[in-house]
């Protein structure tokens, strides 16, 4: 069997709340959402543009080092074809072509050492004497382009340059070997100087060179880089090698990568230029910090102003729920100030109008308590009064006619008593009648028909006391929803009563109204002497009247007719005096 949960154990938010969670949804959503397109835009960008700017340096120091190269080598090849180095033929030790090595190595400064070897490979003729005589293994035919190595004897790497002496009787055939040795570090000084230019430009990159191996050869790396002369470079970004210069995003190393090979007519080797990605996109995450600074700023000027919005919104929800309550605790219903024209103002409003129909619901249910009182009190009086009213007439017409000459005050006693008891009669009809259930006839009738259909039947009695009653129709005769007889019987005790409240010569209106928000009306003005303030508070009280001989039980009876129609009953002052009873009932279906 399902659990049935109670809307008071599950958490509850209050509208404050649920409305800062809102604008903070609302301001963080999109805003991290822009803020994550904006940085990966960014940083699309920025690696485009800096890898582009890295395969350029890259470039630049991949062609200075080919031009390097291609000199050294072009160099070392046009000496090995010079006329001196002929005499390597003799096979002997050669002063001429050491002083000639010697010449060549002053003026490159990037050569170590200088050395001719016959096709023996023993060293003929050297730069440095000290290497005369020695055997050295050394290629022969093409020139090459060998190393670095690290050389223990000079204590630095070198580079080893080779190229084949012709024989110039027969220059397919090599007579030695021209060996140049240069200093690496030397060599490769244009990276340092590539990697200063970088850092100019605020790049601070690894310049280095690798050889077909992957294995980082020389170049200028960073103090603190992760790359050292030895170490191999281990790349996820690109997949085999490849000869066009290329840039790329290596996560895995973290580096921001260009790439450049050197010419094919060189050694193998790449020049990688390589910036830490946490120095590439630093400006990424300056801007990242600024927008989430500026997100940050949005969201409290945003919370701030909904809670300003919240709390403007929520207090007239407070006096709502504080006057509901007073309701709830039995309190009179009280008016909430209608502060807005908006959905809570409407409801505020809604309320007000609730709170007034409570207050005529109450009215109306005390008045019909009061009724079913009169009711009960009518019947008893019926049962208890109407016997001894009966035997007291009875008695009273039998003195009348026993008596054979009754004296003068007799007679008045006996008149005085049999009005008395008629007036007793009539109250208790009175009662009977107001306190009388009786079943609503409703139909649709045309209002104007009752109104003047009952003042017909009071003309008669407003000449007789000189009372003028006016007319005022209304053209077409609104229908209501109505008993007939019983609003007929409203107008006639409200016409009656005017009547012979006014003095001779008195005024009585009688107006239909136009109809108005689905309902009808009809006034009863008469400039009498109005309703004295310390009867209004009583007015439609039982036995509540202000004239003589009046029993009080008529308006009482019109309150009745009109909450059995759930219509609306209001007496106000006349604007020049007297009185205006005001009667609102429905309009029938069937109006045009």
């Amino acid at each position: 069997m399902p659990t049935i949960v109670s809307a008071t154990t599950l958490p509850s938010l209050s509208i404050r709340t649920k409305l800062l969670l809102l604008v903070a949804s609302v301001v963080l959503i999109p805003g991290a959402v822009y803020g994550l397109v904006a940085v990966v835009s960014s940083r699309a960008a920025l690696a485009r543009a800096t890898g582009l700017q890295l395969v350029g340096e890259a470039q630049n120091a991949a062609d200075r080092l080919a031009t390097a190269l291609r000199s050294e080598r072009d160099a070392l090849t046009s000496a090995a074809h010079q006329d001196v180095m002929r005499e390597i033929r003799i096979g002997d030790l050669d002063k001429r072509i050491s002083s000639f090595l010697a010449s060549l190595q002053r003026g490159c400064a990037a050569c170590v050492d200088l050395m001719a070897l016959d096709g023996r490979g023993r060293v003929v003729a050297a730069s440095q004497p000290a290497l005369i005589g020695r055997v050295t293994e050394a290629p022969t035919g093409a020139a090459l382009i060998e190393g670095p190595f690290d050389d223990p004897e000079y204590g630095r790497p070198t580079l080893r340059l080779t190229a084949p002496i012709a024989d110039p009787e027969a220059p397919a055939t090599a007579l030695g070997t021209l060996v140049a040795l240069l200093d690496w570090e030397r060599v490769t000084a244009i990276t340092e100087r590539t990697r200063t230019n970088l850092g100019r430009a605020g790049i601070d990159a690894d310049v280095l060179v690798l050889d077909e191996h992957a294995t980082v050869v020389g170049g200028a790396a960073r103090p603190a880089g992760q790359w050292q002369r030895g170490d191999t470079v281990r790349l996820t970004v690109w997949s085999g090698p490849e000869s066009a210069p290329a840039a790329g995003v290596d996560n895995a190393a973290g580096v921001l990568l260009g790439r450049v090979r050197l010419p094919d007519d060189l050694p193998a080797w790449t020049v990688l230029v390589a910036e830490p990605l946490s120095e590439a996109f630093a400006p990424v995450r300056r801007m990242a910090g600024i927008l989430g600074g500026a997100l940050g700023l949005t969201l409290v000027l945003a919370l701030a102003a909904a809670l300003a919005a919240a709390r403007r919104a929520t207090r007239p929800l407070a006096e709502l729920t504080a006057a509901a309550l007073e309701v709830g605790r039995g309190a009179p219903v009280p008016t909430v100030t209608v502060r807005t024209g908006d959905e809570i103002g409407a409801l505020a409003a809604a309320f007000n109008r609730m709170a007034s129909d409570l207050g005529r619901a109450e009215r109306r249910l005390a008045d019909a308590a009061k009724f079913a009182f009169v009711g009960e009190l009518a019947a008893g009086v019926a049962h208890e009064v109407r016997t001894p009213l009966g035997v007291l007439r009875s008695a009273t017409q039998l003195l009348e006619r026993t008596l054979h000459a009754p004296d003068e005050e007799s007679r008045e006693l006996l008149h005085m008593l049999r009005d008395e008891v008629d007036r007793i009669e009539r109250v208790v009809s009175g009662l009977l009648e107001l306190g009388r259930p009786r079943e609503l006839r409703l139909e649709s009738a045309p209002l104007g028909q009752i109104l003047w259909r009952a003042a017909d039947l009071v003309g008669v009695q407003a000449r007789e006391r000189a009372i003028t009653i006016v007319r005022h129709p209304c053209d077409p005769d609104p229908r209501v929803t109505c008993d007939p007889e019983l609003i007929y019987q409203l107008v006639l005790n409200l016409l009656v009563n005017a009547v012979q409240i006014l003095p001779a010569g008195g005024r009585v209106e009688l107006a239909l109204l136009p109809p108005h928000d689905g309902g009808a009306a009809f006034e009863v003005r008469d400039d009498g002497p109005g309703i004295p303030a310390d009867l209004r508070a009583s007015l439609f009280q039982p036995f509540a009247t202000r004239r003589e001989g009046g029993i009080g039980l008529g308006l009482t009876f019109v309150q009745r007719v009109v909450l059995e129609h759930h219509g609306r009953l209001t007496v106000t002052d006349g604007p020049t005096g007297g009185t205006v009873f005001r009667i609102e009932l429905a309009l029938a279906e069937d109006t045009p």
